[in-house]
């Protein structure tokens, strides 16, 4: 167990109250629990301290009952740090198995607001087992696509962070919060080490990229109600936004002007996009491995009433390794995430792609970039729902193509795909990359000329030539268009595979 064990009292902060949800706003679920020896390991001191519990009508460490979250419906399990530090034993992982298993039969979300020191020392293994339990219960709402969330309290460690606690495909964290597998007075005795402040807490885990975001207790709920709203299975299959076909001349330019107009500053990147095209939008952060790559966009959005993954690249972040729109392995990582839970949650995806490649330096290689690209590659095609892909600025080489590899793929006029940057085939083919302007015009990378090619299906309106907020209308009008369509093809996944396959 971690050193919040249920030795130490709990302190006013780590009380039930810690996730800013009271337990009054829980309807409660029945639980069916078995006759158990209260004791099992004849533990000394046990049976008191669960005596001196239920003197004051308090019984459990875990609550779980339904939640009414932004008009929505969630079956919720709230930890009670109160209440034998919130460790977890037999009853606690009865309670944790019952609420996941009631979230799949509803097809409601699973929200866990944890507080917890972890295992109950006083079971013994019959309390680590607990934690096979709480995995084998997400696995099945993961195979039932219905979502999980959890909101990490103070304090989250041992095993129900390395359960239940750290499986929800989304998580969010109290910032000020300890968090970790084991708490800082065991890593201490274990290792030696003094935990520092870089370590061991809702915000470094944060930047660590091993949770999406950060709430305070009185930010939580209202955090979790915009997810739900967005992920909840009752909510994200709604009408598209109503849009008509137009025609667009497109305008025609050479290779070199269409690599200074996505080059340009003011031009809008792929956040500007996910912000102005569509209606709300959540997104994803971290790689769940321990890397934040700010590069990668992964988040879900809403389009009418329906809710789609968009994945992208944004060239004006500052990547993991220090290059600017250039994502490096974790980045593409974070985009595999987003397309698992598009597939999982049957999402479609869009891909709003604007990066000169991948990130080739040494500490990119060493990560393993090639790999992410090519997992990439097969995370998209395996995606089973409309797949489309939107050239909205550059597209350099297969970095790009990792997200271009989709049902319908789509540029807008003022931008260019190519095999690799102009300045990469300036170097290979002539050893000087400032021979890039008269390169480039030779790979034929304009939206017109690639449209002829057959590798592009549709040309858009670009920010530099019809203007950012015409060029967001038509980006959002021409997804619904082709959404719809895609929706209805039964010839879709056939297609797909005589495009990309033999």
């Amino acid at each position: 167990m971690s050193p919040h064990t249920d030795e130490a009292p709990a302190t006013p902060a780590r009380g039930g109250g810690a996730s800013g949800i009271p337990q009054t706003d829980l309807r409660p679920l029945d639980v069916a629990l078995p006759r158990l020896d209260d004791d099992p390991l004849r533990f000394p001191g046990y049976p008191e301290k669960l005596a001196a519990v239920r003197a004051n009508g308090d019984v459990h460490a875990v609550d779980v009952g339904l939640l009414d979250l932004g008009g929505l419906d969630v079956v919720v399990a709230r930890g009670r740090f109160d209440v034998l530090a919130g460790s977890m034993g037999r009853t606690h992982g009865t309670y944790i198995a019952t609420a996941l298993a009631r979230a799949r039969e509803l097809r409601l979300p699973f929200v866990a607001l944890t507080s917890s020191g972890g295992a109950r020392m006083q079971e013994g293994m019959l309390s680590l087992v607990q934690m096979s339990r709480a995995a084998e219960g997400i696995r099945a709402l993961r195979e039932a696509g219905v979502p999980a969330l959890t909101h990490l309290g103070d304090p989250t460690t041992g095993g129900v962070f390395a359960s239940y606690g750290s499986l929800a495909d989304v998580l969010l964290a109290d910032p000020s919060a300890t968090v970790g597998f084991a708490g800082p007075r065991v890593v201490e005795a274990a290792t030696g080490e003094v935990v520092g402040t870089d370590s061991h807490t809702g915000a470094a885990a944060h930047a660590a990229g091993l949770v999406d975001g950060l709430a305070a207790p009185h930010e939580a709920r209202a955090r979790l109600a915009a997810w739900v709203a967005l992920v909840h299975p009752a909510v994200r299959n709604g009408a598209l936004p109503d849009a008509s076909p137009t025609d667009h001349a497109p305008v025609a330019m050479s290779a070199r002007e269409a690599v200074e107009r996505t080059r340009a500053e003011d031009r809008p990147t792929a956040r500007d996009l996910l912000r102005d095209a569509f209606d709300a939008h959540e997104e994803l952060s971290g790689d769940r491995a321990g890397g934040v790559d700010a590069v990668a966009v992964a988040a879900v959005a809403r389009l009418g009433g329906r809710s789609v993954m968009v994945v992208g690249f944004d060239r004006s972040a500052v990547g993991i390794h220090g290059r600017r729109g250039m994502p490096g392995p974790a980045g593409f990582r974070v985009v595999r995430r987003g397309l698992e839970l598009a597939r999982r949650w049957g999402l479609p995806v869009v891909s709003l792609v604007d990066t000169r490649g991948a990130d080739p330096s040494p500490a990119s290689e060493r990560g393993g970039v090639a790999q992410a690209i090519a997992e990439t590659f097969v995370a998209l095609l395996a995606v089973p729902t409309p797949t489309i892909g939107v050239i909205v600025g550059e597209g350099g080489s297969g970095g790009a193509l990792a997200l271009a590899s989709s049902d319908r793929l789509l540029m807008q006029e003022d931008t260019f795909l190519t095999v690799i940057s102009p300045e990469g085939a300036a170097t290979i083919l002539h050893r000087d990359p400032a021979r890039a302007s008269e390169v480039i015009g030779h790979l034929r990378p304009t939206a017109t000329e690639l449209t002829a090619q057959g590798v592009v299906d549709g040309i858009l309106p670009g920010p530099t030539t019809a203007g950012p907020e015409r060029a967001a209308r038509a980006l959002r009008e021409r997804l619904a268009l082709e959404l719809r369509a895609l929706d209805v093809d039964p010839d879709r996944p056939a297609r797909r595979r005589r495009r990309y396959g033999a």
